[in-house]
């Protein structure tokens, strides 16, 4: 693209029109995004590590009862929550379409851990699983169609008794993205470039839908290119959510307000789901 493209852009965008993801599976945003997953200056990408243990050990203790289990993580990044479940005794396999954090995963986790590198969309769930996780608010970023695709595939990937956990973006704060003012900041390099660049935002929000819209333009020094990145949220309130479960086969729905189980405080930015696929646990 070109600077009059960029004047002339649509500034109307329909959601996931202009692309369903940012390409994470790139191998240089997968190389730059891993760095982001690993660092402890803050939350964007993967949680601080303190963040994580408490997660971990909630899910272990009250999702699971401390009992042994076999997980599967969906959107697993660099391996980091599947490497302390399997240190609380779980097996845990993970798949994610960043060959970095693939390939991060495959290099620091115990031997109870497994990995493959693929679309959560397409890529075979397998069979035989006590807990299906998706964290993050990943969830939120796929259409509709593909959630409901996603969400039949793990309750077939399930034990009978087998639970699922979403972690989901809240409405609020799916909003919030999406009534963002515009902004910009400029970089000698980072997550959208290697190179110098400049980093246009704007977001967009659909009410009719409940779907914010983020575009990244990317301006780089070097030859003055314009790359336009575009990432789309969609919304779900609790009924929402409990509604497509029920229709992809599960039961016994409940909200829980944080991976701790206890309410986040002022910043309501997630919440979380259960449910089981019904049947006798094992």
């Amino acid at each position: 693209m070109n600077l009059r493209q960029l004047i002339e852009r649509n500034t109307a965008p329909q959601p996931w029109a202009e692309g369903e993801k940012i390409p994470w599976n790139d191998p240089d945003f997968s190389r730059r995004m891993l760095k982001e997953h690993l660092t402890q200056k803050h939350d964007a990408a993967s949680r601080k590590i303190t963040s994580q243990k408490k997660h971990v050990q909630w899910i272990h203790d009250q999702i699971l009862a401390q009992h042994p289990a076999r997980i599967l993580d969906l959107g697993c990044g660099p391996g980091l929550y599947c490497a302390r479940l399997a240190a609380l005794g779980h097996t845990c396999h993970g798949i994610d379409f960043s060959p970095a954090s693939i390939e991060y995963a495959v290099n620091h986790s115990p031997e109870t851990c497994s990995y493959t590198l693929g679309d959560v969309r397409t890529t075979d769930f397998g069979r035989g699983y006590d807990l299906v996780l998706f964290i993050f608010g990943e969830f939120n970023v796929f259409t509709p169609a593909d959630a409901r695709h996603i969400l039949q595939k793990a309750q077939a990937a399930l034990n009978p008794g087998g639970q699922i956990l979403l972690e989901l973006s809240s409405p609020d704060s799916v909003d919030q993205i999406g009534n963002q003012p515009a902004t910009w900041y400029s970089s000698p390099a980072g997550l959208f470039s290697d190179q110098p660049h400049l980093c246009l935002m704007e977001s967009f929000w659909d009410e009719a839908q409940t779907v914010a819209t983020e575009r990244y333009w990317i301006i780089t020094t070097n030859d003055n290119s314009v790359t336009r990145y575009t990432s789309s949220t969609q919304a779900y309130s609790e009924a929402q959510i409990a509604a497509m479960l029920g229709e992809a086969g599960f039961s016994a729905v409940k909200i829980h307000p944080t991976l701790t189980g206890k309410p986040a405080g002022d910043v309501d930015e997630f919440f979380v789901v259960t449910a089981r696929r019904p049947g006798i646990t094992k």
